[in-house]
């Protein structure tokens, strides 16, 4: 025999009946938004397959994996997988944009790091410094010192130039911890007897409130270059140097390495480029590829990825500048890629130029010394780079 339902029992009875309801509601929303998203991934893994596969990332400046090689001894050591997981991973559809908008969620989370680089104020990326190499570090220190003391008729002299983690840190996220380059140089300059050192923390740093790096990449710009030169002109015996330059803006458009290492791409840099205003000129020969130009400049550099190159066209083993200057002198520069713009400042001084890439350097530098009647040497490097650097020594060894 049915029993009336209390009023207490109907309400028990509709609370469970809306709680299935509600239940039944999740699970259908559920199983839409799976269905959405399985959907969207097969789209787009549809769309990585029939997609032409892409060799390089202009925003990464880096190679991407290819579609790997189905073989017994591919599928038997299982590189074919590991390398169809890299292939995917390269060629996903869309790659640049996934990649950018998860940087965004991690930055508006928090987030003050990207791939080693420092998310900044003022749209600046920063490159945290590395740890020094310090088996590299005390061989190359003793190499030019051994190199100072067998050349005594020599003017040889030294800079290392401080990064922008090091004169820019009022632009890094509070608390980040860096090197303290101060002490890395002045460590480096004490070390190496018999060599005239400029360190140019305190210059730069003078002028920390002015263009002296580029926002996305690990470069200097050449007004730092300039500043620097003016700061090592006494030690390099420049006496009468010239202050009057021609400055041209040759980009507005430079997105350096930074841009790519964090996978930020919110900001642009500016490039310029300072002719000293005097009679002096001169033409520039690339030993390794045989040529000869009128400019230390490539304009054709502009219309790459790395427009840094604009000096010089990047880094080369041996690169010759001769000009119509009757000073005398010979300098030979044992360099970095900073360099690359501050030599824009050197060529009115010189009759002869010659710049030394340790990295991609085998002759021996006694007879570079002899043959080219070498009368003055500089070491010019960036701190970060010189405390890992595993060439110098090796070419000033060789040839001791």
């Amino acid at each position: 025999m049915d029993e009336q339902q209390t009023p207490q029992t109907r309400r028990t009875d509709r609370r469970e009946a809306a709680r299935r309801n509600q239940q039944k509601r999740r699970t259908t929303h559920g199983l839409i938004l799976g269905a959405m998203l399985l959907g969207v991934a097969v789209l787009l893994s549809a769309a990585t397959l029939l997609h032409p596969n892409r060799s390089y990332s202009e925003n990464e400046n880096r190679m991407l994996a290819q579609s790997p090689t189905l073989s017994l001894d591919t599928l038997a050591d299982g590189s074919f997988f590991t390398q169809a997981e890299d292939h995917f991973a390269d060629q996903f559809a869309g790659r640049d944009f996934w990649m950018s908008a998860n940087l965004a969620r991690e930055r508006f989370f928090g987030t003050k790091e990207s791939g080693g680089v420092y998310l900044c104020r003022d749209n600046y990326l920063i490159q945290a410094p590395a740890a020094p190499n310090e088996t590299a570090l005390a061989r190359n220190l003793e190499a030019i010192r051994d190199f100072a003391a067998r050349h005594g008729a020599l003017r040889v002299c030294m800079t290392t130039v401080p990064n922008a983690a090091c004169i820019l840190q009022d632009k890094l996220p509070t608390g980040a911890p860096v090197r303290d380059q101060r002490s890395d140089i002045a460590a480096v300059a004490e070390a190496v007897e018999g060599v005239q050192f400029v360190d140019l923390t305190d210059t730069l740093a003078a002028h920390a409130d002015e263009y002296l790096y580029y926002r996305t990449d690990h470069h200097w710009t050449s007004l730092a270059a300039c500043y620097a030169f003016d700061a090592m002109a006494p030690a390099l015996g420049l006496t009468q140097t010239i202050n009057d330059y021609a400055v041209y803006t040759v980009s507005t458009r430079f997105e350096g390495t930074l841009a790519s290492k964090s996978g930020l791409h919110g900001a642009r840099d500016t490039i310029t480029v300072y002719i000293p205003q005097t009679d002096v000129e001169y033409n520039v020969t690339y030993r390794d590829a045989q040529t000869t130009v009128s400019s230390i400049y490539s304009r054709a550099s502009l219309d790459t990825k790395d427009q840094y190159t604009v000096f010089f066209g990047g880094n080369h083993p041996r690169v010759d500048i001769h000009t119509t200057s009757e000073s005398g002198r010979c300098l030979l520069l044992f360099k970095d890629s900073y360099a690359n713009c501050f030599v824009q400042f050197l060529t009115p001084y010189y009759e002869k130029i010659l710049l030394i890439d340790p990295r991609y350097y085998y002759e021996s530098v006694e007879n570079l010394i002899a043959q080219e009647g070498v009368t003055d040497v500089l070491f010019f490097y960036n701190i970060d780079t010189f405390q890992g650097d595993t060439a110098l020594a090796d070419v000033l060894e060789s040839s001791s």
